[in-house]
């Protein structure tokens, strides 16, 4: 049974289009798709691409990895072995003994950049499927061709990476701890003052890592507003999809990769917590509030951007319960004229008429639509968030319960 819906936004047609340049014009959005990036790109990454052979290939991310390591912990290392620092009674952190370094240079600093090989490919692929499944009409190609270019244009401002570079190597201004002395002696500030690697881990390494982090956050920014702008277009998006998200629900699979991001952060937020307890004598428990609450935000922030679809979703499931309900009642009033309330008993057999069939799938259809969600969000994307943001916390939950405690625990869940 099939019907044609008044609705634009999710009227599908399959039919070639009838404007003279069709093909180009899907031809040019699919190379335009092809070549869009949000992450591969921007003055600071075109510089370092011609400046540095070993970051000059984005797939080999290990050499990337390998080059900045070696210029954030690496120096940290040789400072703090040459002031006496890495190890031994000096101070109460040596930095062999310091896990915020090992979570945030050596875990999370990896993570981010290897986000990149991650994440763009599912960028595009999402980026591909507006086109591919004929989410974008023909007559909205060109549209959707000037927003991918538009934020390609936002990715490769100057002023935007300008900005983000005084955030990260000016902490000055943003009252960073690494310019004061700790109340706890350690590699990085001792009793006489910040040591040589203190200073290097002020002005270089922790800047850089900020720069990074800073830098996801735009991107992510980005691509809250590529879905923000996409969604503005005539879609063609069909209250009645399996998916329950007209059609949408391949951007929960795109956003799952996120994830990648939050365990990056929560590698360096793991990583003070052990820091905490073993030098501060710090109680786990004393954490479960920050730990919660970064679980939670984690969450909030990861499916942020899909929120950004709840106006055109909305607008798609009301608009298709009015016209599949006008429908329903014109169908089923036919339906009852012929077979119910009929004046002559119709020549054809009741008994396997495609009319009852017709009805049920009417029903089925009207059901989608009541079921349909307002946003791409599924339980599974939100645990897998989740997941990905818990598990640089996981190590901590066990080896900072009591083995009895944890024990008991375990017993109970399985018991």
């Amino acid at each position: 049974m099939a019907t044609q819906p008044k609705n634009p936004e999710f009227r599908h047609s399959l039919e070639p289009s009838r404007f003279p340049g069709y093909q180009s014009s899907r031809e040019s959005a699919e190379s335009a798709v092809k070549n869009f990036s949000i992450v591969m790109g921007g003055p600071v990454y075109d510089l370092l691409l011609r400046s540095r052979p070993l970051l000059r290939t984005p797939p080999i991310v290990s050499r990337r990895i390998v080059a900045l390591v070696a210029v954030t912990w690496f120096p940290l290392l040789v400072l703090s072995l040459s002031e006496g620092l890495a190890f031994g009674h000096r101070v109460r952190i040596p930095f062999l003994y310091d896990f915020a370094m090992y979570g945030r240079f050596l875990l999370g600093l990896p993570l981010l950049l290897y986000a990149e090989v991650v994440i763009d490919p599912a960028i595009r692929q999402s980026v591909a499927e507006f086109v591919d499944a004929r989410l974008v009409p023909d007559q909205e190609l060109s549209k959707f061709e000037n927003i991918l270019r538009r934020v390609q244009q936002m990715r490769d401002s100057w002023i935007t990476d300008v900005i983000l570079l005084v955030l990260a190597f000016f902490p000055v201004f943003l009252f960073q701890h690494e310019w004061t002395t700790g109340g706890v002696s350690s590699w990085h500030t001792t009793t006489q003052g910040m040591s040589t690697a203190g200073w290097w881990y002020a002005i270089f390494s922790a800047p850089l890592m900020r720069f990074i982090v800073y830098r996801w956050a735009f991107r992510y920014v980005l691509w809250a507003i590529l879905l923000w702008r996409i969604s503005q277009l005539q879609l063609t998006l069909l209250p009645t999809h399996p998916d329950h998200a007209a059609g949408l629900s391949f951007l929960a699979m795109t956003q799952k990769h996120f994830g990648i991001l939050l365990a990056a952060l929560g590698c360096s937020f793991a990583g003070r917590i052990v820091n905490s307890m073993l030098f501060e004598r710090a109680r786990l428990t004393s954490f479960t509030s920050l730990m919660v609450g970064f679980l939670v935000l984690s969450v909030i922030v990861g499916v942020s951007p899909l929120t950004l679809l709840i106006p055109k979703l909305k607008k798609v499931r009301k608009e298709g319960l009015l016209e599949y309900g006008r429908f329903a009642s014109t169908y089923t009033e036919s339906f009852d004229r012929k077979w119910v309330h009929c004046a002559a008993r119709p020549s054809e057999p009741l008994l396997g008429t495609a009319d009852i069939q017709s009805l049920a799938d009417l029903g089925n259809s009207f059901g989608f639509i009541e079921d349909m969600k307002i946003a791409p969000i599924s339980r599974k994307l939100v645990l897998q968030l989740a997941g990905r943001a818990v598990i640089p916390l996981v190590p901590i939950l066990i080896f900072g319960t009591p083995t009895p405690e944890l024990v008991h625990e375990l017993m109970k869940m399985v018991l």
